[in-house]
């Protein structure tokens, strides 16, 4: 994803506010951890990297080589039984999965249903003038595969395809019966009946938060409107990640754009409300990650003191939001090189709820890294995430001009910005 929001004018208009997540806080640092999670080969071994994180997100390409090859595809139940294994695996992990509200993904059988059901035609986005078949080179994206066609507009960006695409299918792909595989589109202006099935059935129903083992989601995408939002380089404006002659293709005009945009809105604001009422979770609810955004907080040290000085104030942002850390992820030969830094600087400015992750956009913290630990098990995550520092009811303190320190129950922290020195020492 080519996404750099901070320069887009993004209107979040009918967002909630980010906030803290409705669970019980903790101060375990293991738990205190969050990565999207993405085996595209095949199933996590959940008693692996999955049980050590407080976060976890199964994203929609997890498994991908196995779902794209059933027929029909079956992406929606496969993230089912994978975040039902992880819970019971590790129970105290928050187990997420992935949604879609801008396309209409037909690898998730709830959505496939719905195309291949006349009654629900309003809820997509059609091609221009199409007239079946002969359709088929009128627009930038082809409206067939092999013999199956569809007037719903879909592209096939990020869509596994036969020998090879965004996956691979041994075999002709199986999106359901004369369905061509591809990315589709929900038209929001539908109203009512379309959002309240959203809100209700994808995204609270029992394939997504209406399962015990659920406990947040990842929901993909956006529409933007250069009426509305100023500008948009995603890279036109439209639903993002698209191909960019779609609003030609559907025959859209700026101010169909601008309604789709508007409604989309509306009802991202009305699954964010029924997944909090639900004493559930979304990625988009945490600190700057609205609009599908996945970017961690990063500290260095051209940014440390004015970082700290923000969090070591009485009115602390990430008191009513969870801090969320990226940690620097260096190269093969020197992995995570900032990492007493950056944990000095996650233990200084934390309060009840704050994760750390792997510092790249989607937070996927990379499977086969691994740290020996002189004789005992091999771990997914540094030992210094498996020691308790202690909970910290005192906000840390600039003690020199550069220099930050904080006294937690079972550690006493402290990092120097000017020399990029970090001290993290376990109290007798």
């Amino acid at each position: 994803r080519l996404l750099l929001l901070a320069s887009l004018c993004i209107s979040v208009w009918g967002f909630l506010p980010a906030q803290n997540p409705p669970w019980p806080p903790t101060w375990n640092m293991s738990l205190s951890t969050i990565s999207m999670a993405c085996n595209t080969s095949g199933v996590f071994n959940v008693s692996t990297a999955p049980a050590h994180f407080g976060i976890i997100e199964y994203d929609w390409s997890n498994q991908k080589a196995l779902w794209a090859n059933d027929r029909p595809m079956s992406c929606e139940e496969r993230l089912v039984s994978q975040a039902q294994a992880t819970k019971a695996n590790s129970p105290d992990t928050h187990v997420w999965i992935y949604r879609n509200l801008v396309k209409a993904l037909p690898w998730f059988k709830s959505v496939r249903e719905k195309l291949l059901d006349p009654a629900y035609e309003g809820w997509f986005l059609k091609f221009k003038d199409y007239k079946g078949p002969a359709s088929n080179n009128s627009y930038h994206v082809p409206a067939c595969t092999y013999e199956r066609c569809s007037g719903f507009y879909h592209d096939q960006e990020q869509t596994p395809e036969h020998p090879s695409g965004d996956g691979s299918c041994v075999e002709e792909c199986d999106c359901g019966p004369g369905l061509p595989c591809g990315e589709y589109l929900f038209d929001h202006r539908n109203g009512s009946m379309l959002r309240q099935w959203l809100v209700d059935e994808f995204v609270g129903g029992n394939t997504a938060l209406g399962l015990p083992f659920v406990d947040g989601l990842f929901i993909d995408d956006f529409w933007c409107s250069n009426k509305l939002n100023g500008s948009c380089s995603d890279p036109v404006q439209g639903p993002t990640e698209i191909d960019p002659h779609s609003q030609e293709d559907m025959g859209l005009s700026d101010e169909d754009i601008l309604q789709l945009t508007q409604e989309w809105l509306t009802t991202m604001t009305a699954v964010q409300q029924k997944t909090i009422s639900m004493g559930k979770f979304t990625w988009s609810l945490l600190p700057g990650q609205q609009n599908a955004n996945a970017s961690p907080t990063m500290v260095h040290q051209a940014n440390c003191a004015a970082f700290l000085r923000g969090a070591c104030r009485s009115n602390n942002p990430y008191v009513s939001m969870p801090l969320v850390l990226g940690l620097d992820p260096g190269n093969k030969t020197h992995v995570l090189p900032n990492l007493d830094q950056e944990l000095a600087a996650f233990l200084l400015a934390r309060v009840d709820y704050a994760y750390a992750g792997w510092g790249v956009w989607g937070m996927t913290w990379p499977v086969g890294v691994a740290w020996n630990t002189h004789g005992g098990p091999t771990l997914p995550m540094p030992p210094q995430f498996y020691v308790d520092y202690g909970v910290g009811s005192a906000p840390c303190q600039e003690t020199a001009p550069g220099i930050f320190a904080r006294t937690l129950t079972k550690s006493h922290v402290q990092l120097d910005c000017t020399t990029w020195t970090a001290s993290i020492k376990l109290m007798e």
